[in-house]
Order: structure tokens, then sequence, then C-alpha cells
């Protein structure tokens, strides 16, 4: 697993806007500070990892180009580090699509929908497993 300066890098990296760390760092810690307020009973650590368990995708469907310029999709699984980078990918994609006022207050929903298992990060990472497991006629010599 990463670990946590890591994770903080990695966050920051995703929210960061052209090459501006500073602010993504302004945002990053007024959303903790706005989940700490109103989440009273759990503090922002374990809403963030349970965000990111329930986000993060097991298997992530590629292109792979055949003969004749014909690609297929073709499921493989992720190790833990993508597992990872693809689960804050979401987070913040997802945020980004929101546009609800300021950005911080749209990561914080999306942070505290997916620590419950409704957010739109939550039902992204399961559309990509209902569509790895539709796919895995293709992938007959791998752990399917």
């Amino acid at each position: 697993m990463i670990k946590r300066k890591n994770l903080k890098q990695n966050i920051f990296n995703r929210i960061m806007v052209n090459g501006n760390k500073r602010i993504s760092e302004k945002i990053f810690f007024k959303t903790l500070k706005t989940i700490q307020k109103t989440e009273s009973k759990k503090d922002f650590e374990s809403i963030l990892k349970f965000s990111l368990i329930n986000s993060a995708p097991l298997i992530y469907v590629k292109n792979i180009k055949r003969r004749r310029k014909r690609t297929i999709e073709f499921p493989f699984l992720l190790n833990s580090k993508l597992k990872v980078s693809y689960a804050i990918k979401f987070l913040v994609s997802n945020s980004l699509k929101k546009k609800t006022g300021p950005f911080f207050k749209s990561l914080n929903s999306e942070l505290i929908n997916s620590s419950k298992k409704t957010g739109m990060s939550y039902k992204q990472k399961i559309d990509l497993h209902k569509d790895g497991f539709s796919k895995r006629k293709f992938s007959n010599f791998r752990w399917f």
C-alpha cells in the first residue's frame, strides 16, 4: 500500500491546476476541515481511507491493438499502487463534474458519499467491474 506522505502528494498532484501545488494543498486541507466540522463522529482520516477503498477498482479494461487495426478491450488486474491512483483519479474527476459551488465542497461531498458507497466514483468502479467481467472472453490466457 502507499504510505501516508505519498498519498498526500498523489492527491495534491491530481488536484493541481496550472502547476500551482500550493493551491491544491489549500483546497485539500479545506476539504479535510469541512469534513471534520460536518462529520463529528468520524475523523477525516477514516473517511478518506474508506472513500479510497470504496472507489478503488480491482479490474481495469485496456484497449489492445490486434491485426488489421482491430482493437479489443482486455481486462486486467491492478496492483495496489494503481488501485489507489485510479481511486484518486475517480474521486477528483467526479467532483470536478459536479460544478456545485467551490471545488472543495464538491470534493468534500464526493469523499463523504463514496465512503458511504453512494458516490459517483463508487458507481464508476461498479460499472468498470461489470464491463471487465463482460469482456473476460478475451482473456482466455490470463487470470479469469
